[in-house]
């Protein structure tokens, strides 16, 4: 879709200039509202010349967590767990070395205090390059201590969502893999999302500008499809994404991945209690409620390290979905926000 102008002229020609300036080797940008897509438009072409369009497959990143955490919401709802417990009920191994007393409210808050070295020192060839996949990478979290006391502070955490793929492991019986497959992306129609593999499209799949330092671990990182950040998608998957968290995760006429009230809980802030925070969470949902530099704060969604962002601005009634592959020069997510914001009428 690519309309000759619109309200949202802005925002397109602020992500147009990103690209034409190559700070991003190129973008799709999308918008939506709980009913239909607004506006959808894309910038940048392969290196065979092809252009950039909306099915072009990117890696998303952290994108992945809301997933992971929509899977553990719809564990709770069949009353397998619930925030309060402690990890260790449903792992119990995972109590030892001073993690009794962490619960699951702190893997889906960021306050968890987990030790991320481990993976810290994989990026830097200290493990074996299959380190990061599930079972070492468990393993070495359930050997690890805790960096600082659950709930005493906000610090982003990507080993939680190891720990949250493990339960939804245990008490599922498939793999993390399979349930996000079964629950959530084939309900809501999202036929291009998965953990890479053979069944992605590799000519579809975006250039990506910036990864050389991370070039020898690239292929290994993709191969361990961590729960944290592993997914691949396409704005037109992820605008289905959006659209149905609009709508409180409705995908058709009275069926939901989890119940409004649950979905509630999920963008309720959980961390106002606690001070220095550099963004609010509700049950993994990013909420810049206390973040200063946003105009709008009446907000939930998330980012990932490439620059994808999809983020649902409830009161307008309208989401958008960015899509970037852009690793060397970060995406500045809040300029994204507040150019978008200003589109708004």
């Amino acid at each position: 879709m690519r309309n000759q102008s619109s309200e949202f002229d802005r925002i397109y020609h602020y992500i147009e200039q990103n690209v034409v300036n190559k700070k991003w080797p190129s973008a799709v940008f999308g918008i939506t509202d709980r009913e239909q897509l607004l506006d959808l438009r894309s910038y940048g072409t392969y290196e065979d010349g092809r252009e950039i369009n909306s099915s072009s497959i990117f890696p998303v990143f952290s994108i992945t967590k809301p997933m992971i955490g929509l899977a553990i919401m719809q564990l709770w709802e069949k009353g397998l767990l619930h925030p309060g417990q402690l990890v260790s009920e449903v792992l119990p191994e995972f109590a030892e070395n001073g993690k009794d007393k962490l619960a699951v409210w702190h893997l889906l808050t960021h306050t968890g205090g987990l030790d991320q070295r481990y993976a810290m020192e994989w990026a830097q060839g200290k493990h074996d390059p299959d380190g990061m996949g599930h079972p070492k990478l468990y393993a070495a979290l359930k050997a690890s201590q805790l960096e600082t006391a659950p709930g005493k502070e906000v610090s982003y955490n990507n080993m939680a969502f190891t720990v949250l793929a493990e339960m939804i492991e245990r008490l599922s019986g498939v793999t993390y893999e399979e349930y996000l497959k079964q629950h959530i992306f084939e309900p809501l129609g999202m036929k291009d999302t998965g953990f890479g593999g053979s069944h992605q499209d590799e000519f579809r799949i975006a250039p990506i500008a910036g990864g050389e330092a991370m070039k020898d671990q690239m292929d290994a990182l993709v191969a361990a499809k961590v729960p944290s950040g592993g997914l691949f998608s396409t704005a037109d998957d992820l605008l289905l994404f959006a659209k149905a968290m609009l709508r409180q995760t409705e995908y058709k006429e009275g069926q939901y991945l989890i119940e409004p009230s649950t979905f509630k809980q999920m963008i309720t802030p959980q961390t106002l209690h606690i001070e220095e925070v550099e963004s609010d969470y509700g049950f993994v949902w990013k909420l810049p409620i206390r973040h200063k530099g946003f105009i709008e704060r009446d907000i939930f969604g998330h980012n990932g390290m490439g620059g994808c962002m999809v983020w649902m601005y409830p009161k307008q009634d309208v989401a958008f979905v960015l899509m970037t592959a852009a690793l060397g020069k970060p995406v500045d997510n809040i300029h994204v926000h507040n150019v978008f914001t200003a589109s708004l009428r």
